[in-house]
């Protein structure tokens, strides 16, 4: 896949190149290629501890949003109760994950990664971590700063709010 670099400019008439269906094909390519890249940098470590790309993702939202409940946790991966239970017995097997019942709310069952999860997710996320920062370099602070405004209007396409 060859991505040509467009100029940002002001006008809206360039902008409105983005929005051909060329354009449109190129960015979802690069984006599909960019997930497929990013899950490729973990299978090693995924595989040393026998978990999947469900699992990462688990591990991921659980270590970034400390005593997150299952029911958020189904609304941000967008999976059945199903998928998302099997993962989480296999999280809390291998003794990544542990789920309690809050204090004031026993219908509440946040989620918290136990130490061996955080060391499991923090050596996940420092491959994450290299990709981004890799590409990051690659452009000023504007560029970044575009690239989040791109992914979050993505999010908010639909039915689907970001809350970050």
């Amino acid at each position: 896949m060859t991505l040509r670099a467009t100029p940002l400019k002001g006008s809206a008439a360039e902008a409105q190149l983005y929005l051909r269906e060329e354009s449109m094909r190129q960015s979802f390519e690069a984006f599909l290629l960019a997930s497929r890249r990013l899950h490729e940098v973990c299978r090693p470590l995924l595989e040393e501890y026998g978990l999947g790309a469900a699992h990462h993702r688990i591990l991921f939202f659980v270590g970034s949003h400390e005593h997150i409940t299952p029911t958020r946790l189904l609304e941000r991966l967008g999976v059945t109760k199903q998928s998302l239970g099997r993962a989480l017995n296999d999280l809390k097997q291998e003794g990544l994950l542990e789920q309690e019942k809050d204090a004031f709310d026993r219908r509440r069952k946040p989620l918290h990664l136990t130490s061996k999860g955080r060391d499991v997710e923090a050596k996940l996320f420092a491959q994450i971590r290299e990709a981004l920062s890799f590409s990051y370099r690659q452009v000023d602070g504007h560029g970044v700063e575009s690239f989040r405004h791109v992914l979050r209007g993505i999010m908010q396409f639909g039915s689907y709010e970001s809350s970050t």
